[in-house]
């Protein structure tokens, strides 16, 4: 009976701390007066990244590496004189969140064949670093916005390795640009 109360407790503290981890936020617009069937060039402002780029070059160059070959990928081929104007920002805030669950299981073996089991519960505080993407086309015919995602998870890169970090930044930018070209009329 103790035994199967444990491993209830085991399987949902971790789902709980597993669904918790997964919270990445993702959206896009775009105008819908643009027809993307017809955009085949791209070039990049480099304007908008510049102050990230500057403090943090490996990182952008990953960036930079993983939207290209997304943008390849979608059929755009980079060019001086382009259909579009690429450039992304990067941000990083601290949050603090709160969890009113917290739990704890603790056991013990007492004199005279006698244990106990004990459960708490109780606040949790966490400081937290989020990180927002943005990037931008700009019709460079019209000068002005066309499409924009953003995208904003936990970072947590503190230990991952360049290939790591890498993979992780390839992903999460596939998985942007899933939503380009827009599907419009729906």
């Amino acid at each position: 009976m103790l035994n199967k109360l444990v491993k209830i407790l085991f399987v949902l503290s971790t789902s709980l701390f597993l669904f918790s981890c997964s919270n990445v936020k993702s959206s896009y617009d775009y105008d819908s007066a643009i027809d993307f069937t017809t955009l085949k060039t791209y070039q990049w402002d480099t304007q908008p990244s510049a102050a990230f780029s500057n403090a943090n070059p490996l990182i952008a160059k990953r960036i930079v590496k993983a939207i290209e070959d997304n943008l390849k990928r979608k059929g755009l081929t980079k060019s001086k004189v382009a259909d579009i104007k690429i450039s992304y920002q990067m941000n990083f805030e601290k949050k603090l969140s709160s969890s009113n669950i917290f739990g704890g299981v603790g056991m013990s073996v007492g004199g005279y064949n006698r244990g106990s089991v004990s459960i708490s519960s109780g606040n949790q505080i966490r400081e937290t670093t989020e990180g927002t993407l943005m990037i931008d086309m700009v019709s460079a015919s019209r000068n002005s916005l066309i499409w924009r995602s953003t995208t904003t998870k936990p970072v947590s890169g503190r230990d991952a390795s360049p290939e790591e970090s890498e993979k992780r930044i390839g992903q999460l930018i596939f998985s942007v640009f899933e939503g380009f070209p827009p599907k419009q009329g729906q």
